[in-house]
């Protein structure tokens, strides 16, 4: 918005440079023209500083009204105190160290004016300064550390030493690393680059003559000053200066150095051991040690040369007086270098897994502790499955469960939601998520979906800024449908659905609109003059005034500069549909929107909405994590947002209202030491779990990220056995599923089922593992979600012995049966696609276990996949049993060799292509029956063909 006056201010203040440019010396001397260079210069800088103040007063302003919005302008002032406080500390202790070191260096040259070094030493502190302000994250946690009561094997110090303080010790002592660095860097250019060539030390004659000379050395000294020419006394000064700093540097590196010791049983050298193997505890220890004190003791050669003008002296004035220091401490260095190594690979490696057994046991216990593998909240079980092929009296045991077993796959269903519950072009779906509702009086499975604005569908002719900006504000209600159930064409039944919303049960909700969602990204004004559109309504669009209360007031001149500044400039001042009433609705999205409240924490790829009675609201897990647990392995698998951390907890759920745009993070984890240090420093801006209300409480679910993580890692670390783990013998991974054209790995995915010795169904979300490099499944996992027991994961492995199909291979199962090999091929053809939805294992009550995989057709033209079939099977313990049919309660009835049962239509009226295709299905089942000999069956199926095909 001023960027013209900001360029009018710059080139006014160049205006006395360019007349200086223009006259140039005019006979002045040359040092009289570079003081008025340099006066000139300096009006520029201070118009910079003007306009770099102005914008940061804009920019506080606008943080300190959004974070008041949201009720959070403590924490805001917090935060920005302490960044503050950061930049202020670097900017006067370096500022003044580098313009001191500046200063000196620059002091022989007379055409320097004397403040350009210092004020070139605060420009340099400032650029270090604002770099460091993000250092406000680690500070906030070394403030806040407490110690948990757990410690390290090798140094005894306490987790939270590694979690909190080590970060914010490594931070400093890079910070003064970096700016002794800089300081000799400058020293060494300015001293070599502008001194006057004759004076140096090193040619001297005695420097020349070598190693044998012999020469009497000459001290400066307070009674001899006058035996020295001034470039002698300048070089020699400039020495000293150095040797000042080299000292400093050589103790900050040994400080350094000393940190680095606790590295070493985090990110450790071996490759079998996570954290400190025995080469790096035996060896690199100690060589960290003697690194250490060869850093140190350079130093102390450095201050003695300082302190001593005579040993300066006599130090560079021959080679071999300065070489044999520097060669011991070479030696020192590079043997404690090289040693750990040879070690390594001459006696570790022969003897590993003798020597590496107790590391071993360290570094698996660890890494369970790590990624919350182990403890109270983690149950390793065995699944004992059932060798019984299942009966009309289990299906019927397990039918809470079957009720909702899933035969959507969300990529499959959110194209028909689109098209037909879009309703106009500019209505947008933002995923599927998977939760469960109570409907007709009972808890239901549910994939619900948030009906959002997209203003890029906007036609181009609408897209003016009144429209964008004080119009089309907000999307409008969700679409939900139950987990397996659908209408005789293979469309969804809704649950929810239309605008006004129509939901059943406790998916209906007061207030539909959805101003902060997904989706939403663009910043709009509301209660201005110019009514918002609501949602369509035949000829007619309703319109509506946002009642909610989120948004910034636009009561003042200065709120509306702040908000002009941030975006649409002038048209705040010049459009007349703004009224002291308006309110601007900035950082919708609500990602971006947690994220600037808590950038401590990174958030769960999947935020799901959720209905809470009288709006909607999206739930959104938050992580803490870290680069520095002990003996803990680092993450490096599917999900490249946590690459590198070895610890994760899922401390902290938020929760963002949809309508007023209010975030409340509600804390989940207590035990987290990390989070337990921003909860100290950050009072008031979490909340306890207990506070959640309880609408919401029950609709809270195991994360998919931190599932996804710890499957991953219990692939490896399930083996507990040192010898087992360093050979791999039984590790486990992610199997991988058919999914249209391709192989991919199998994601995690909700259910509701009932888990052996468990009293009811409980929803949970689950995942199996597969033996590493096999079709053969070893066992899964399963993260609970209700009540007490959220939090809590059970593992569950198969008997040794027992081979269980995987994923892959019922995928392969189904392509070689030639009962549906024929059908699949021939739906694949041109025109169509065959899509193999997301394939599902699911326990029952009794220790069976069941696979169910939706089969879509999607059209090339409409790309909208409907529903054709479900494949149903039982696993086995070295076998399998495998049926499909058009729905799932079909495919149970031809799974145990039942009748059968006629499906009724929930929604519509059977048609005649609907009859014939019910009555393609029990020929085939007929034909199957008359091969394998059972005529009694066949009779049974042939009675019900004649009805299909007798009824009217």
């Amino acid at each position: 918005m001023f960027l013209t006056a900001y360029v009018a201010l710059v080139i006014f203040a160049a205006l006395p440079l360019a007349r200086t440019l223009l006259t140039g010396r005019s006979g002045r001397s040359g040092v009289i023209f570079l003081h008025r260079l340099y006066r000139d210069l300096a009006y520029i800088a201070a118009a910079a500083v003007a306009i770099i103040g102005f914008e940061v007063a804009l920019t506080i302003s606008l943080q300190n009204y959004w974070f008041g919005e949201i009720g959070q302008r403590y924490r805001y002032w917090l935060a920005l105190g302490i960044r503050t406080g950061i930049f202020l500390t670097l900017l006067i202790s370096v500022g003044a160290f580098l313009g001191f070191n500046l200063r000196a260096v620059c002091r022989p040259l007379s055409a320097v004016p004397r403040s350009a070094p210092w004020v070139a030493g605060w420009i340099l502190a400032a650029l270090v300064g604002a770099g460091a302000t993000n250092l406000w994250i680690p500070l906030l946690g070394y403030l806040g550390a407490t110690a948990v009561g757990a410690a390290d094997p090798v140094f005894g110090r306490d987790i939270s030493f590694y979690l909190l303080v080590l970060p914010w010790y490594d931070a400093v002592v890079t910070i003064v690393i970096t700016v002794l660095v800089m300081t000799i860097a400058l020293w060494a250019l300015i001293g070599l680059a502008f001194y006057p060539s004759s004076g140096k030390p090193w040619h001297q004659p005695a420097y020349r003559r070598g190693w044998g000379t012999r020469r009497p050395l000459r001290v400066i000294d307070s009674g001899d000053l006058d035996s020295w020419s001034q470039n002698e006394l300048i070089w020699r000064t400039w020495l000293r200066q150095g040797a000042v700093l080299a000292a400093l540097l050589c103790i900050a590196m040994g400080v350094s150095r000393f940190l680095g010791r606790y590295h070493l049983i985090i990110n450790g050298h071996s490759t079998v051991v996570a954290g400190g193997s025995y080469a790096d505890v035996n060896f690199w220890v100690p060589a960290y040690d003697v690194i250490m004190v060869c850093w140190f003791a350079a130093a102390f050669v450095l201050a003695a040369a300082v302190a001593m003008a005579r040993f300066l002296t006599w130090l560079v004035m021959r080679p071999s007086h300065w070489l044999l220091p520097c060669g011991v401490f070479a030696v020192l260095y590079i043997g404690a270098v090289v040693v750990p190594p040879a070690v390594e690979q001459v006696y570790v490696g022969p003897n590993q897994i003798t020597l590496e057994r107790p590391f071993l046991t360290r570094s698996i216990a660890g890494t369970r502790e790590a990624y919350n593998l182990d403890g109270p909240s983690v149950e390793e079980r065995e699944f004992a499955i059932s060798a019984a092929p299942l009966t009309r009296q289990d299906l019927d045991k397990n039918a809470a469960t079957l009720q909702d077993a899933r035969i959507w796959d969300w990529r499959a269903l959110e194209p028909q939601l689109q098209q037909i519950q879009g309703l106009r072009p500019y209505y947008s779906f933002a995923g599927v998520d998977i939760d469960r509702y109570q409907v007709d009086g009972a808890e239901r499975q549910v994939m619900i979906t948030a009906r959002e604005l997209n203003l890029e569908k906007l036609p181009d002719q609408a897209k003016v800024w009144v429209n964008l900006a004080l119009k089309y504000t907000h999307g409008y209600g969700a679409v939900a449908v139950p987990v397996n159930e659908m209408d005789n064409r293979g469309n969804p039944i809704l649950w929810a659905h239309d605008i006004p919303v129509k939901a059943k049960g406790d998916l209906a909700v007061t207030h539909g609109e959805i101003y902060y969602g997904g989706l939403t990204q663009d910043l709009v004004y509301v209660r201005t003059s110019e009514k918002e559109f609501d949602f369509p309504r035949g000829q007619v669009n309703a319109e509506t005034v946002y009642e909610g209360k989120g948004g910034i007031p636009l009561s003042s001149f200065w709120r509306k500069l702040v908000v002009a500044n941030e975006r649409d400039g002038l048209r705040l001042f010049i459009s007349g549909y703004f009224t002291p009433d308006s309110r601007a609705l900035l950082r919708r999205n609500i990602v971006e929107r947690v994220g600037r409240l808590a950038p401590f924490l990174t958030f769960d790829h999947d935020p799901y909405i959720v209905a809470d009675g009288d709006h909607y609201s999206y739930i959104i897990d938050g992580y803490t994590s870290s680069w520095n647990y002990p003996y803990s392995d680092a993450y490096r698998g599917s999900l490249p947002q946590f690459h590198g951390r070895n610890y994760l907890r899922n401390s902290v759920k938020a929760v963002v209202d949809a309508f007023n745009g209010s975030v409340t993070f509600y804390v989940f984890d207590k035990r987290d030491p990390i989070i337990g240090a921003y909860w100290r420093m950050f009072p008031g801006f979490f909340k306890d779990r207990t506070d959640m209300p309880e609408n919401l409480r029950r609709h809270i679910r195991y994360p998919e990220d931190l599932f996804t993580v710890q499957a991953e890692m219990y692939g490896t670390y399930h083996m507990t056995d040192p010898t087992t783990f360093y050979n791999r013998e039984d590790r486990w991974e992610v199997p991988h599923e058919l999914y249209r054209d391709r192989e991919i790995e199998v994601m995690p995915y909700y259910v509701i089922t009932q888990l052996p010795n468990a009293e009811s169904p409980e929803f949970l979300l689950m995942l199996p593992l597969s033996v590493a490099g096999k079709n053969q499944m070893a066992g899964w996992l399963a993260g609970l979600s209700d009540g007490e027991n959220y939090g809590k994961m059970v593992a569950f492995r198969f008997p040794k012995g027992a081979f269980i199909d995987g994923p892959a291979q019922v995928e392969s199962r189904i392509n070689s049966d030639s009962r549906f090999s024929g059908d699949l091929t021939l739906w694949d053809q041109h025109g169509s696609q065959v899509i193999r939805g997301n394939l599902i294992v699911l326990p029952l009550n009794g220790n069976q276990l069941m696979a169910i995989e939706p089969i879509y057709i999607e059209a090339e033209q409409t790309k909208i996949p409907t529903l054709a079939r479900v494949v149903l099977a039982q696993l086995l313990p070295d076998d399998r049993k495998i049926e499909w049919a058009r729905s799932l309660t079909e495919a149970e009835d031809l799974l145990v060799g039942a009748s059968l049962r006629p499906t009724v239509p929930t929604a519509e009226v059977e048609t005649d292509a609907d009859r014939l295709d019910r009555a393609r299905t029990v020929f085939q089942e007929m034909q199957r029956q008359y091969a394998t000999g059972n005529f009694t069956r066949y009779g049974e199926l042939l009675q019900q063909l004649e009805k299909l095909l007798g009824s009217p």
